[in-house]
């Protein structure tokens, strides 16, 4: 019976979907604004936000999303490394919407926006004109253009841009409002904070923290609209059981690093073999150097933005690649001795610089600083 509703659900869809005006609301809708909390999985690191129609005289009860994808697009990891994979809105049942967040035990939240009937038909118009097959699909941005933002942006101009957004001066950067949700997974935040460049650490404006649907939640919560409340006091529709994240101090990425280079030194120091130092040097290399392609390829060759410049790229440097495949061998090449004799002090330059303005380099990084700057200093001694 539940799979013949959901088959005549998208046949309904279908048929609006093709005319803008299909659908009338009557006086007692409701459009409100869903904000999830954030799950285990990459891409529900940081919540998620959708729009729910409610309508009983209609018989409707539905939640437009724009945080949908396909895996089976064309090229799906390489347009999704270059920041060219389509997203697209979607449309699909409350309670079906709900089933997988109380699967995945992720609280719910809805605000009930305070709009008239004739601004509450102008969104419904908008959402339905949106989810016609040549608007439905763009090009996700995780910053600028996501899920939550479009959600933002709709409701804006359903009220003509006119809604007065309250909040105090931002004190936080991209990098501090990822934090709140990276630390649960310090791997993960290692990650992005390497691929992230130094524009990530700029202070960013009002507007620009609403990409985080919590935030756009606070904001909608203390937001204006004709000089009264944008959205009516958030209600929780569903409270996930809490969590406690498991994160270990001796499994962080600093605390590994630091423990690994420790080790490794005092390795180097008491058996003061050639071979064995080129042995370790060289799967080091390789692994900077990969890193260092990727940092060049974001900067460069993607539509990511924030991703230029990125400091990493003194520690994570593409020669490194090169570089690797000659510190195998007997006696360096000149032009790979003068190399290590440079990055050595790019390194150094770079460790130095890290104190004294603090640059986008995450500090678990740092001591990659050192133990790079160490394999230099040991590989130019052996060639002397």
């Amino acid at each position: 019976m539940k799979t013949k509703i959901f088959i005549l659900f998208i046949l309904f869809l279908c048929m609006f979907a093709r005319n803008t005006s299909a659908i009338k609301l009557t006086k007692d809708a409701t459009i409100s604004i869903l904000t999830c909390a954030p799950g285990n999985e990459l891409y529900s690191l940081f919540g998620h936000t959708g729009i729910r129609v409610t309508d009983k005289a209609n018989y409707l009860d539905i939640v437009f999303n724009y945080g949908t994808f396909d895996f089976n697009t064309q090229g799906f990891y390489f347009k999704f490394a270059r920041g060219l994979l389509p997203y697209q809105l979607s449309c699909s049942d409350f309670d079906r919407f709900m089933a997988s967040y109380v699967y995945e035990e992720r609280s719910v939240y809805s605000q009930i926006l305070n709009l008239d009937s004739i601004q509450k038909q102008r969104l419904m118009d908008l959402l339905v004109e949106n989810y016609q097959p040549q608007n439905r699909t763009y090009l996700y941005n995780f910053l600028y253009d996501n899920c939550t933002t479009r959600a933002r942006d709709i409701v804006e101009k359903s009220t003509d841009n006119s809604i007065t957004w309250i909040a105090e001066p931002s004190t936080k950067s991209f990098w501090n409002m990822l934090d709140e949700y990276l630390c649960r997974s310090q791997w993960t935040q290692w990650g992005i904070h390497t691929i992230l460049g130094s524009p990530a650490t700029s202070i960013v404006t009002t507007r620009e923290q609403m990409f985080l649907p919590d935030y756009l939640m606070y904001r909608l919560d203390s937001a204006y609209f004709n000089g009264k409340p944008l959205v009516e006091p958030i209600k929780v529709i569903y409270q996930a059981p809490d969590q406690t994240p498991n994160n270990p101090w001796y499994i962080s990425p600093f605390f590994v690093f630091a423990v690994c280079t420790l080790a490794l030194i005092l390795l180097l120091q008491k058996y003061r073999s050639r071979r064995l130092l080129k042995a370790i040097a060289i799967p080091f290399f390789i692994i900077t150097g990969i890193i260092g392609c990727l940092i060049v390829f974001l900067c460069f060759f993607t539509k990511h933005p924030t991703m230029y410049p990125n400091f990493n790229a003194l520690w994570a440097n593409p020669l490194n690649l090169i570089a690797a495949f000659f510190i195998g061998k007997e006696k360096l090449p000149w032009i790979i001795n003068k190399y290590i004799f440079v990055y050595l002090y790019i390194l150094i330059i770079g460790f130095l610089l890290w104190f004294l303005f603090i640059p986008a380099v995450p500090y678990a990084s740092m001591v990659i600083f050192v133990w790079m700057i160490y394999l230099c200093i040991r590989l130019r001694q052996v060639q002397k």
